[in-house]
């Protein structure tokens, strides 16, 4: 029975070693034959990798080569964009050019027409051509240039007073002063004024004359002031006379400061 067990334990030993030295061999088969598959997968990766490089810079070549086309196609036509530009913006310069020359033509043409006009009026006045001469007043005033046009109106008043058109001098007066005109709306007051004044109609001669006077204009207030200062003596209004005399006064006005200073002194 131990003989028989001692065989049996020999046997079981043996198998163990045969199972043990088998799976060495296994796995010294399994190595050698997973290291070759490895290294081809390893050579088949990097061939991939080799081709995909390759494949890379072959799709990139031909896009660079566009671009480099594209930029040489590109190039001139900027270039002939830049000429056409260029010559666009000299033809609209020579075009600006021309509108502000011929702006400036049309605009000394308006501006010569009224004085132009006017100077027709002042000949045909001077000619005794009373009605061409009114006429052609007329036509300053309905252009409304600033500065002939109120001129214009103080001419025609003129004119209709010498011919004992009063009506009519009063209305080419009173467009001269309404133009509120530097020069010819006080020059058209005192004019006005003294037509009043001659008609006897003191009231509006009084309005007229201080219309004159409120235009502080060098030459007509203190002129228009003496006047009115003559006209309010006369009516004995002697309060009212003194002032107007003193507004001549205080303007220092070469003649009419001691013109009117010699009426306040005599009435006093």
């Amino acid at each position: 029975m131990s003989s028989f067990m001692s065989s049996f334990i020999i046997l079981i030993a043996v198998l163990a070693g045969i199972a043990v030295v088998v799976a060495l061999l296994s796995v010294a088969a399994l190595r050698i034959y997973s290291e070759p598959q490895a290294q081809e997968r390893n050579e088949e990766v990097a061939e991939q990798v080799k081709r995909q490089l390759a494949d890379m810079r072959n799709s990139l070549s031909p896009k660079h080569e566009r671009v480099g086309q594209g930029n040489n196609d590109i190039v001139p036509g900027v270039l002939k964009a830049g000429q056409r530009n260029k010559e666009s913006a000299e033809e609209a310069a020579s075009q600006a050019q021309g509108t502000v020359r011929q702006d400036a033509h049309q605009s000394r043409a308006l501006e010569a027409e009224p004085w132009a006009t006017f100077h027709r009026g002042s000949i045909f006045e001077e000619r005794g051509e009373y009605d061409l001469a009114v006429e052609a007043y007329q036509q300053v005033i309905a252009l409304g240039h600033p500065d002939a046009a109120p001129r214009a109106a103080f001419n025609l008043g003129m004119l209709f007073e010498e011919r004992a058109e009063y009506d009519r001098a009063e209305e080419a007066y009173r467009q001269a002063i309404n133009s509120k005109h530097a020069e010819w709306a006080p020059k058209a007051a005192f004019d006005l004024g003294k037509h009043f004044e001659e008609r006897g109609e003191n009231d509006r001669a009084q309005e007229a004359y201080r219309r004159a006077i409120d235009s502080e204009h060098a030459e007509e207030a203190p002129r228009a002031a003496f006047n009115l200062g003559l006209m309010l003596d006369k009516q004995a209004e002697y309060d009212r006379a003194e002032e107007a005399y003193r507004q001549a006064i205080n303007s220092k006005h070469a003649e009419w400061a001691p013109k009117a200073a010699f009426k306040l002194g005599r009435r006093v």
